[in-house]
């Protein structure tokens, strides 16, 4: 074998390429599998990063409001705040409701030298129960509360104690500005600030604003050392249709009547025909809800909206009204009325021994015999039909919660004797709020207008959120509105309401009186009444419509004698109010001789001897009003309660008179016969009270002095009475 040295050049040449040829191979092989290693390190690399960047995507995207929240939980501690309410307020813009800042007392544990001790004191100091409060004291939480909403008292007392690790924040509280006033319309709150009853639940989501909060910042020992505040967001506005002072005046006398009665209680409502727009109402009894805790549920029921009750004659309305509107009927149409009684299946309903009466003279004596017979001519479906169409049987849509729609079955259900019962308002049940909407009606020409409470709605910056718009609807004609206007009048001037006559303006109405059912018996009680008046004036362009119902009066419960005598001071006062000049006719006390008499010297003049002076023992009118706030509202409130001068002779209207501090003009001869202001209205001193003197009135004061028993009004059983 030839040595390597010793070999061809050829063969060296082969040899040598093949070994750099094999070299390069491995060469080439290492490269390519140290850039395969490479590349999975990169495609490693970039995968690492994409996850990474996804995970912080996820963290940053998905997980930011969780994480925030436990970074916030771990690092600061919030005491929510009780939102800021907005303010409620009557049509001319004065204050009803509004949110005040209030203290509350927070401690932060960690910080409390002596738990024990704490305890004790704030606890008697608070009157808070002391084992509760010491376990929050003690527990693991940054701040927790001691007593949320103090008073001024609380406060100060707490001040002095000094105790370390107590904080003290403002926080929102409901007050009412004017106290029990208004209190059924408005409703209170809850301690959370929560709409309870009234407005401030049907628009608690608007009047509610969101709460603020106030965020401390903790270190790992779970005590504070700095904190900020998230401000509350205001609520929305709410302006109210009713008058503040009109709601006063309406609450006196509602609570006068109920008084003097002796009756379980008693609602008024007073609105404008026109719009609907409720001017007051007012519940007896009532309560404050600054105190809400020391009511009772009955005193908190808003009867008005709530409580359906058999109106009486009241109801007669809608019977005339459908036949008149069906041209049944005229003013002038004779109905016999069967010497007081009349059968109906195997029923017989007694009422008061009239004979032929037109029409307006059955309405104006208020004869069931006749509203049964006029309700048989119209028969089930269309009475019915006009009972629907006058809003009776549902709700009205007031802004109130928890309004009843009444009780009122369709015709389909009715039964062989219904016919005799509802044409004079009874076996149905109506609100005071239907009631007083339907007599609107026939003031405003036969449309019906919803009644609402609700003015306008603005946010806290004052932008307009809602106007009322309210619905109307056409019930009866106009002719028929302005027909049985008359005869409602009819009622006033020489009916059963005549103590509902105003002083210098024209009324219309009708008197009611409902026997209520026995529950222990389950029929109609002879000692149990709801007494009422509903009307509306001036009779020519109707300016207020009002009902007074009183519930369960003791002794004397006819609507004429109950409730027509507070619908005159009602309306009267609220037509002064409104501005409504008095009328220039026969009945008013504008137009006359006057003859002014001076107080004075007339008294010292004629002043009775002895043996002459009243020995009127009827109860004093002559009330203090409730002092006004500020010097501008002692301007607007009265302060004397007019005195009742009907019956009486000049010298003893003059005596009343200055005794008040009241002018007084007078003319005719005779007794008082009419006056202005109405007896009970509130005026102010130096109010000129006008009256008319007549000698007729002398007579009629001779002739009831000594009143003979009506015909047939013996103790036997009779049915539903209801005039």
């Amino acid at each position: 074998m030839l040595e390597e040295e010793d070999a061809p050049p050829a063969q060296l040449v082969r040899t040598g390429r093949a070994s750099y040829q094999s070299a390069a191979n491995a060469m080439s092989m290492a490269h390519k599998s140290s850039d395969r290693r490479l590349s999975i390190i990169q495609i490693a690399i970039v995968l690492w990063m994409m996850a990474i960047g996804a995970k912080l995507l996820w963290l940053q995207v998905k997980q930011h409001d969780w994480l925030l929240t436990r970074a916030a939980h771990q690092q600061q501690a919030a005491i929510d705040l009780s939102p800021m309410r907005g303010v409620i307020t009557d049509r001319n813009g004065d204050e009803l409701a509004r949110s005040v800042a209030v203290k509350s007392l927070y401690a932060s544990p960690a910080e409390i030298g002596d738990a024990s001790a704490a305890a004790d004191s704030l606890s008697d100091l608070l009157d808070i129960d002391r084992d509760e409060l010491y376990k929050r004291l003690t527990s693991g939480r940054a701040a927790v509360a001691v007593k949320r909403k103090l008073d001024d008292d609380e406060v100060a007392e707490v001040s002095k104690l000094a105790l370390p690790g107590l904080r003290f924040v403002n926080e929102m509280k409901r007050f009412y500005v004017t106290g029990a006033t208004a209190s059924h319309i408005l409703g209170f709150v809850d301690f959370d600030e929560r709409g309870v009853g009234g407005i401030e639940l049907s628009y608690d989501k608007v009047i509610r604003g969101q709460g603020g909060r106030l965020l401390l910042d903790v270190d790992a020992l779970n005590k504070s050392y700095d904190h900020s505040v998230e401000e509350p967001v205001p609520g929305a506005n709410v302006s109210l249709t009713i008058d503040l002072m009109i709601q006063n005046h309406v609450e006196k006398a509602l609570a006068e009547a109920v008084k003097s009665s002796h009756a379980r209680g008693g609602t008024i409502v007073v609105l404008r025909p026109a719009t609907g727009e409720i001017l007051a109402l007012a519940n007896y009894p009532s309560f404050d809800p600054n105190d809400v805790s020391e009511s009772t549920e009955i005193q908190r029921r808003d009867r008005a909206v709530e409580t359906a009750f058999e109106p009486g004659s009241i109801f007669k309305l809608v019977t005339y009204a459908a036949a008149l509107n069906e041209h049944l009927i005229r003013p002038d149409t004779p109905i016999d009325c069967g010497g007081g009684q009349i059968k109906i299946a195997d029923r017989i309903v007694h009422d008061h021994p009239y004979g032929v009466l037109t029409a307006a003279q059955a309405l104006a004596k208020s004869s069931n015999v006749a509203a049964i017979k006029i309700g048989m001519k119209l028969g089930n479906e269309r009475l019915a039909s006009y009972i629907e169409r006058f809003g009776f049987g549902r709700r009205t849509g007031i802004e109130l919660p928890a309004e009843s729609r009444g009780l009122f079955q369709p015709a389909s259900e009715w039964g062989p004797t219904t016919i005799g019962s509802i044409p004079m308002g009874h076996e149905i049940g109506v609100t005071a709020v239907q009631a007083a909407a339907a007599y609107a009606c026939i003031a405003n020409g036969g449309e019906w207008v919803k009644p609402h409470l609700i003015s306008r709605i603005k946010s806290a910056s004052g932008d307009v959120l809602e106007e009322t718009q309210p619905e109307r609807r056409q019930v009866v004609t106009e002719a028929t509105a302005a027909t049985l206007k008359a005869m409602l009048e009819g009622v006033v001037v020489q009916g059963t309401g005549k103590a509902a006559r105003l002083g210098g303006y024209r009324a219309a109405g009708k008197t009611g009186t409902a026997q209520k059912i026995d529950e222990a018996t389950g029929h109609y009680s002879n000692v149990h009444y709801v007494a009422s008046f509903v009307g509306f004036a001036p009779v020519e362009n109707p300016e207020v419509a009002c009902i007074v119902s009183i519930d369960d009066p003791v002794g004397a419960h006819l609507g004429g004698a109950i409730a027509a005598p507070v619908f005159a001071r009602v309306v009267s006062d609220t037509l002064h109010q409104l501005g409504v000049p008095p009328e220039n006719d026969p009945q008013s006390l504008v137009a006359g001789d006057f003859q002014v008499y001076d107080l004075a010297g007339f008294v010292a003049e004629n002043q009775p001897a002895p043996a002459e002076q009243s020995t009127d023992s009827r109860p004093s009118l002559d009330v203090a009003a409730e002092a006004p706030r500020g010097e501008t509202a002692s301007k607007r409130y009265a302060s004397i309660v007019m005195p009742d001068l009907t019956g009486r002779g000049i010298r003893e209207a003059v005596a009343l008179c200055s005794a008040q501090g009241l002018k007084l003009k007078a003319s005719g001869d005779g007794v008082v016969s009419l006056q202005s202001p109405s007896p009970g209205a509130l005026v102010s001193q130096d109010t000129v009270c006008r009256v008319k003197l007549s000698k007729e009135a002398v007579k009629k004061i001779a002739l009831y002095a000594a009143p003979k028993p009506a015909p047939g009004d013996s103790p036997r059983a009779r049915g539903p009475r209801t005039n």
